[in-house]
C-alpha cells in the first residue's frame, strides 16, 4: 500500500491517490502518513480532506499529536477549527499542545471547545485528567431502566457508550451497570437496583500508566476517572489505553537501547522491532476488550 501511494505521489496522481486513501481504515491511513516524508503527507491529507473530512480526521486522531499537529500548522485558524470540530474534546486537547499558542487559542475560540478543551490542558501532563473524555454518559440512579434505554437511543455523539454510569444528585459516582443488563430487567426497575457499586474508577490526577494498568487488569472497555470528592467528571476509554502503551512501550525499548535522547515514539518514526512490540501490545489489549464482552 505505501509502495502505491508513493507511485501516486510521484505522478502527481491526485484523484487516483485519494481513491485509494478513501478505502483504507484511519489506523491504516495513519501507519501510512506516518511512513511519508512531510511534504508527502502534506500533500495525501490534503487530498483526503478536500473529500471527506471526518475520515481525514479520524485518521489524524491515530497519528499522535505531535505530528498531527504538523500536519494542521501552516493552516488558518478557521480552517484548523472547522477540522478540529470532528474530533472529541481530548484529541483535541492533545493536539492543541503541540500547535503554535496564539494559533492553539484562537482555534479554541473559533470552535467553542475552549472551555471543555482548557479545562482537560489544566491538568498535569501524562494524568488521567489529561487524556480522559469529558463526555461521560451518567443517570440518576433514580432513573429506571426504561428511562435510560430511551435515553441511549437518543443519545449522539463522538465516543461509543460501553456502561452505563449511575451518579446521584450530587454527581457521585455510586454504580455503574452494562447496556445488555439493562434491556433483560422490567422496564420500571431503577437503576439503583441494578447497577454494581464495587466500582473500578481512578482518581483525575493518577498517572495515565496507573489508568492503563487497571483497564488490563479488570478486562474493561472504559474506565471512569473521578475527583478528590468521588463525582464523575470523565471517562478513559480503551483507545486511549492503547495510546499510552505504545508511549509506554517507546520509553521502554528507548531506555533498553540507550535511546533516550529520541524525541519521536517508536510507532511514529517506524524502527525496526518497534511495530511488532506495539502490535503485541495492541493485541493483547484488544483481546481484554473482546473478553469483557462475552
Amino acid at each position: 500500500m505505501l509502495g502505491s501511494v508513493q507511485r501516486l505521489l510521484r505522478m502527481g496522481a491526485t484523484a487516483n491517490l485519494t481513491n485509494l486513501l478513501k478505502k483504507q481504515r484511519p489506523p491504516d491511513i495513519a501507519a501510512i502518513l506516518h511512513r511519508l516524508p512531510d511534504s508527502d503527507a502534506r500533500i495525501a491529507f490534503d487530498s483526503l480532506v478536500a473529500v471527506n473530512v471526518p475520515l481525514a480526521m479520524d485518521a489524524l486522531s491515530e497519528l499522535g499529536p505531535k505530528p498531527a499537529a504538523q500536519l494542521l500548522v501552516g493552516r488558518s485558524a478557521e480552517e484548523v477549527a472547522r477540522l478540529m470540530r470532528e474530533l472529541a474534546p481530548d484529541d483535541s486537547a492533545a493536539i492543541l499542545t503541540h500547535l503554535p499558542p496564539e494559533l492553539a487559542a484562537h482555534v479554541m475560540e473559533l470552535t467553542g471547545q475552549s472551555g471543555a478543551i482548557g479545562h482537560l490542558l489544566g491538568y498535569a501532563d501524562q494524568t488521567a485528567g489529561r487524556i480522559m473524555t469529558p463526555n461521560v454518559f451518567a443517570l440518576d440512579e433514580t432513573v429506571t431502566a426504561g428511562e435510560a434505554v430511551a435515553t441511549l437511543q437518543r443519545l449522539s455523539g463522538p465516543e461509543v457508550v460501553f456502561y452505563l454510569y449511575v451518579i446521584d444528585d450530587r454527581h457521585h459516582l455510586v454504580g455503574v451497570t452494562s447496556l445488555r443488563r439493562l434491556v433483560l430487567v422490567p422496564a420500571d426497575t431503577p437503576l439503583s437496583r441494578i447497577m454494581t457499586t464495587d466500582v473500578v474508577s481512578v482518581s483525575v490526577d493518577a498517572r495515565q500508566d496507573e489508568a492503563a494498568r487497571l483497564v488490563a487488569s479488570y478486562n474493561l472497555l472504559a474506565l471512569p476517572v473521578v475527583d478528590a470528592e468521588n463525582k464523575l467528571v470523565g471517562v478513559i476509554t480503551v483507545d486511549d489505553v492503547i495510546d499510552v502503551i505504545r508511549d509506554e512501550t517507546t520509553r521502554d525499548i528507548q531506555r533498553i537501547g540507550g535511546l533516550e535522547a529520541l524525541g519521536d515514539s517508536l510507532y511514529q518514526r517506524g524502527l525496526p522491532g518497534s511495530e511488532i512490540a506495539l502490535q503485541q501490545h495492541e493485541a493483547q489489549t484488544l483481546e481484554v476488550g473482546s473478553q469483557s464482552t462475552t
